[in-house]
This record gives structure tokens, sequence and C-alpha cells, in this order.
């Protein structure tokens, strides 16, 4: 999680800096007043003092701006203890107009999770204790760290002695902070705080906590149809993509009734699909990535409008038909139908209609489901023979009927 705080800085004609609380602090203030979660400011000769109070384990980073658009870091960013920290602004006096803000990023923990700790040491009595050290490993620049597990089990009897059971791991993780690989060892790699793309790894007590940056929104926002589909791509605004954990894809509609379209894509990918578009429809398409430091702001929204139904869904398949609830006076049998879903044209299925046919007389009856139902039942009597077919709906009409599949009296 992450928590912004700004202040603005005017060259010369303006004696205060102003914090987003209404906050003021004067540049000749003898002492340092800092509100809760706020920056304070004094001046030393043509230099200017940031002041902020911090908490652990959280990462601080103070960042300028001279619009509030692009933000770039002030220093190197430092682990919270409880302390104030000062960040000194060289000549920010007599420069031109800037903003300011601090940026407090809730760290993610690497941990080896207690199943797999218990799968090298063995033993598990009321927990396995961790101490993690860990870095960026210079060779794959993925965090790398030695786990030392922990276990204390109490002897059996009065006067029983305790026994501690230790064991240790060389654990690499990704960038999101899950686990890639856990085994038994010692030693690992040279290991750094930081992989000089942004990324910070630091120690504290027994853990060892990842910080990435706060991701830029992406840019390159492009939409083709295919199908019933858009394939989006775009590009992240990141140092390093592999921190990317998941993008958000996202289709407004304009002026139209027809439902939003989200679609997650996991991983550093650059492209996605947004699935089941109503035909005609602009839409309002935006990106988001999301890192373990937090979701960058949505992309510069694009618009694109969906083609025209003209095509329409092709045959189910997959087509099944089974008895259940069998009756002995033949009067209440349920006959269930179930098939997979048609390949959807240029626009959703929304409807399916299946029909059973008494092979013996000729005599048909039907049901439709929605798009999203692949089964529906009939009560009908067991004793004929009955055929099943399914047939695909949407905005362009019927589709081809499937192929029939036979189901024989009881």
């Amino acid at each position: 999680m992450t928590s912004i705080i700004c202040c603005q800085l005017r060259r010369l004609r303006v004696a205060t800096v102003l914090l987003g609380a209404g906050f003021a602090a004067s540049f000749s203030a003898p002492a340092v007043s800092i509100p809760p979660g706020g920056l304070a400011a004094t001046q030393s000769g043509n230099d200017l003092l940031l002041w902020f109070a911090t908490a652990s384990p959280n990462f601080y980073t103070v960042q300028t701006s001279s619009d509030l658009g692009q933000w770039t870091n002030c220093q190197p960013g430092s682990p919270g203890d409880g302390t104030v920290k000062m960040v000194t602004m060289t000549n920010a006096v007599s420069g031109g107009q800037a903003f300011y803000r601090f940026v407090a990023q809730q760290p993610a923990s690497l941990v080896l999770p207690q199943s797999m700790a218990f799968s090298i040491l063995g033993y598990s009595c009321g927990g396995i204790h961790e101490q993690v050290s860990a870095g960026f490993d210079p060779n794959t620049g993925l965090p790398t760290g030695v786990v030392a597990l922990s276990t204390t089990c109490s002897g059996s009897g009065r006067g029983g002695v305790s026994t501690t059971h230790r064991a240790s791991a060389v654990v690499v993780w990704d960038l999101g902070g899950n686990v890639i690989s856990a085994t038994p060892g010692t030693t690992v790699s040279p290991t750094t705080p930081t992989d000089g793309l942004g990324d910070v790894i630091y120690n504290s007590g027994t853990t060892a906590y990842l910080v990435v940056p706060l991701p830029v929104a992406p840019t390159s926002v492009t939409a083709a149809q295919t199908g019933d589909q858009f394939q989006v791509t775009w590009t992240p605004r990141v140092a390093n993509p592999l921190t990317i954990t998941y993008s958000t894809l996202t289709a407004m509609p304009i002026q139209s009734m027809a439902p939003v379209l989200t679609n997650i894509v996991t991983g550093p990918a650059t492209n996605g699909m947004i699935f089941s578009l109503q035909p005609q429809t602009t839409y309002q398409i935006t990106v988001a990535n999301q890192t373990i430091g937090g979701t960058s702001p949505a992309s510069v929204p694009i618009r694109v409008t969906s083609s025209p139904a003209t095509i329409p869904p092709s045959a189910p398949t997959g087509v099944t038909a089974i008895w259940a609830n069998l009756d002995p006076t033949g009067l209440t049998d349920t006959l269930v139908a179930a098939w997979q879903a048609a390949v959807p044209g240029n626009s959703p299925v929304d409807q399916y209609r299946i029909t059973i046919t008494d092979t013996d007389t000729e005599s048909t009856t039907s049901q439709t489901t929605p798009g999203t139902t692949l089964t529906t039942f009939f009560t009908v009597d067991y004793v004929p023979n009955w055929s099943v077919t399914a047939q695909a709906h949407n905005a362009a009409g019927w589709g081809p009927v499937s192929a029939a599949v036979s189901l024989g009296g009881l």
C-alpha cells in the first residue's frame, strides 16, 4: 500500500511551504512541526530541508515534480524505523517552481511458506521460526537469500528435555514476493540491496522486505477487434517489467447500457483480450498495471467502436444427454442435456436452443437457455428413443445445429 503527501515550493515570492493538509511551515521556523502523516520543511540558506516521520517496516522515498505530472526520486529511499527523517534539497530555494512529496510504501515480506519450511526442516512443533537474509542475485536479478529455520519440540514425560531442530534453505523469490524455489543449503551468490532498476531489498529483524516502485500509467494502448473480442496491446512504464504482477483491462461503454467489460492479465504481459463485445458499441478502453508497490493510474483512454453483428455462432460441440430421477411410472423422468460453448462469431452468444426429438413419432420439444448456461433438462417418458441437438444465437441470428446425440429408452 502506498500513501502520498504533497507539498509545494514557489521561488522567492512565496515564504511558506504549502502542505496537503492545509498546514504551513515557515522557512525560518526554529523547530520542525510535522502533522500526522505530513511533510514539514525549513529553509537553510538556499537549501530546503524536508522532514517526515517514519514507521517500520514501511519504505520512504521523497520525490519532486515541476508540474505534478512526472515525479522523480530525490533520494534512494530508506526503511522506516520510527524516527523523523530529513532530506536536503540543495539550492531548492533559488531554483524554479517545484513540488515535493514523500511516498510511504508497505513492502512485501520475503518469507518461506510454513509448508515448504516443514518439507526442508522435517519438524514443526508449534510453528517454524524463520530468520531471513536476502538481496538481489546479480546474475538473475531475482530476490535470493538464505532462510535459517528452527523449531523447538518439548520432551515427553516429566523432566523431558526440549530439542531444537535447525536447517537452512536457499530461497529464490520472484518480484511479486512469491517463492520460485527452495533447496537445502546455506550458500548463495553475492547479493546486493538494489538491482539498479529502482527495486530494493532490505533486512530488518528476522525478515527481508522487497520494495518495487509504483508503476506509471501504461502508454501506446491499441485495440483491434477479432470476433467478439478486442485484442489490446500496451507499453508498460516501469524500469523493470518483471515487477508487474498483473494488468487490468477495462472497456467502458459510451452512451450505451451494455455492461462494462474487464479482464485481468497475469504477469508482465503487454497484450490481452477483452471478451463479449456488444455489436456497434463504442468502448473507452484503459489499462492499469499492478506491482506489489501498488496500482498505476489508468492509461489515457482510447475509443474503439465494435463492428455490426454479421457472423452467427458456430454449432455447439460436445453435446451429451443422460437420464436422471428415474420414475417407475415413466411420467417424470428427467433427461439432462449438456453442451460446450459455441464459438460466438462477432457478437456474444445470448441464448441456446436445445431440441429433443422422439425418434419413434418425430415429435419435438425445445427449450432456450441464456448464453452463459450450458445445461438444461426435460421431463419426459424414458421409454422412447430420443435425439438431442443444440443451436446457438447471437445478434447476427441463429447458427447451425449441432450433430444429434441419441439417448435410448430404459
